[in-house]
């Protein structure tokens, strides 16, 4: 099994890669793990779910198996001005042109100048030389930028309720010839979310070991509180913000048609895994 991941902290592949026997492929954005299943490089993956929408638009066999968290989208710069009003006329910096932190932030509304990078060190750096003002993307993001006097200007669940940050994705030839092998990594997944919420301290000595020492300990805790709302399970409430974030890219231009609900998920596996309630809302 071939996993493609990002460096995002919090997602369970920094707990699992040294677990899960497969060929672990490290990516910066979900556009290029979108890029990676067209050309079949890679079978299983964790993304955000607007490059899957995107996915759906152009033809490709993909789909969401699993959820992992929600509302992992963050605003944060050098002000102390309320928000939305401290973005006008502002440089606000954010990944590549269909990350879900892209589509959020041109939800935003205020009049402020949107600057796409391909990667996320490189928006750091334009934040900390001054030339933007602000940076939108994951708690990784913030935190760090956090050393360079940002401040988090709009809490997470107030930008866009229940945002898909990430979700497990999978191809759907691998799917459907390997459903024994997505229902294992499944259970150790879930499994590894209960001990984000419920084991942190040993999940976060599992996190800064996979970071081999580039994140310390303290930083991966920052990045792990800012939105703690970790569960494997697709309730309601994920796949109508996910369908709704759908609606709003093919109101920008984004896309052309909305996909259905089942042309983006499959929840058969993870129900029978997670039958109970969701977790993400235990916080």
């Amino acid at each position: 099994m071939r996993i493609a991941y990002l460096s995002t902290a919090y997602h369970t592949s920094h707990i699992l890669n040294k677990i899960v026997k497969a060929e672990w492929k490290l990516f910066s954005t979900g556009v290029e793990i979108i890029k990676a299943f067209k050309e079949k490089k890679v079978d299983l993956a964790y993304v955000g779910l607007t490059p899957v929408i995107y996915a759906k638009n152009c033809g490709l066999e993909v789909f969401c198996v699993a959820g992992g968290h929600v509302e992992g989208t963050v605003i944060a710069g050098r002000t102390d001005e309320k928000f939305p009003e401290c973005l006008e006329k502002k440089k606000v910096g954010t990944l590549a042109r269909g990350t879900i932190h892209d589509v959020i932030l041109r939800s935003v509304d205020a009049n402020f100048e949107i600057v796409n990078y391909p990667y996320a060190e490189i928006l750091l750096n334009d934040f900390i030389d001054h030339k933007i003002d602000f940076v939108c993307g994951t708690p990784n993001l913030v935190v760090l930028a956090e050393k360079y006097g940002a401040k988090i200007v709009c809490k997470p669940k107030k930008l866009w309720p229940w945002n898909p940050s990430y979700g497990i994705v999978v191809a759907k030839n691998f799917y459907e010839e390997n459903k024994d092998k997505i229902v294992d990594f499944l259970i150790k997944h879930e499994w590894a979310t209960n001990l984000l919420r419920e084991a942190k301290n040993f999940a976060l000595k599992k996190i800064y070991e996979s970071f081999k020492g580039d994140l310390r300990i303290k930083e991966i805790e920052k990045i792990v509180e800012v939105s703690p709302k970790y569960c494997a399970s697709l309730p309601e409430k994920y796949v109508e913000s996910t369908l709704r974030l759908a609606s709003f890219m093919r109101e920008i231009g984004y896309i052309e048609k909305v996909p259905s609900e089942d042309e983006i998920f499959d929840l058969s596996l993870i129900n029978e895994i997670h039958p109970q309630k969701e977790h993400y809302s235990s916080k």
